[in-house]
């Protein structure tokens, strides 16, 4: 397994309590679109033993062709050490990166895409949207919808600068807007749906889009097989304690 020690070239505090991190990116360093890495803070694998708690999965938000890697996270309160020495560090800090994988590329079957995420979860779909504004190839229409509270939106100026005809940004405050939305969806079309965001937001779309006959396969989660099976397993009574 190669590890990748990078500088941080840049820091961007993108709206309260988040920011992106910048790294340049390695010549042998490849990913696709909807990819994520492991990121470990400098020093979690000095000793014997790695220290777990000084590494997180996370999305790289940023396309190859942009040459650089990035990531983007959100500090609250009660956070945990990772985050707390993730936002103590500057330009020029190390951070180690390696063992990308991907389970979110674009599915082009000529079938409209859904993207649907929850705050900071929209860090997976950015690279997604950008690589359709690149090729629209086999996905007749795209739309991208983020549901944040806090109505503080990340990439909204840059995302809303692609809309056109086959590409749209939905920005909610609420989840029964979303709820709304999936209520009202053309699901004759079969659009393929990607997921991201916490668990029982997760959970809560899954159970949603299968009673709109929506099939799991149809279904892009970025979480490994066995915690999927789970997440089907949920009882409704399991499943409304978790909302």
């Amino acid at each position: 397994m190669e590890k990748y020690r990078l500088k941080i070239t840049d820091i961007v505090d993108e709206v309260e309590g988040t920011r992106t991190y910048y790294m340049n990116m390695p010549q042998d360093f490849s990913w696709d679109e909807g990819s994520h890495a492991h990121i470990g803070l400098s020093g979690f694998d000095d000793g014997e033993t790695p220290v777990k708690e000084w590494v997180r999965h996370m999305s790289i938000m940023t396309l190859p062709d942009e040459r650089k890697i990035g990531f983007t996270t959100r500090k609250r309160e009660n956070c945990s050490e990772f985050k707390e020495k993730l936002f103590q560090s500057e330009i020029g800090d190390e951070i180690v990166v390696f063992k990308p994988g991907s389970r979110m590329s674009l599915r082009r079957e000529n079938r409209p895409v859904v993207l649907l995420s929850m705050g900071v979860g929209i860090a997976t779909m950015r690279p997604l949207v950008l690589a359709y504004s690149k090729c629209r190839d086999g996905i007749p229409m795209m739309t991208n919808v983020n549901v944040d509270a806090t109505g503080d939106f990340l990439y909204r100026k840059d995302l809303d600068n692609l809309a056109c005809d086959c590409y749209s940004n939905l920005w909610l405050d609420g989840r029964e807007k979303l709820h709304n939305f999936i209520e009202n969806l053309n699901y004759d079309e079969r659009p393929v749906f990607y997921l991201v965001g916490s668990d029982p937001f997760i959970i809560d779309l899954i159970h949603r889009l299968r009673g709109y006959g929506v099939l799991q396969e149809d279904m892009v989660i970025d979480k490994k097989p066995e915690f999927i099976s789970r997440f089907l397993m949920v009882s409704p009574k399991e499943f409304d304690v978790l909302l």
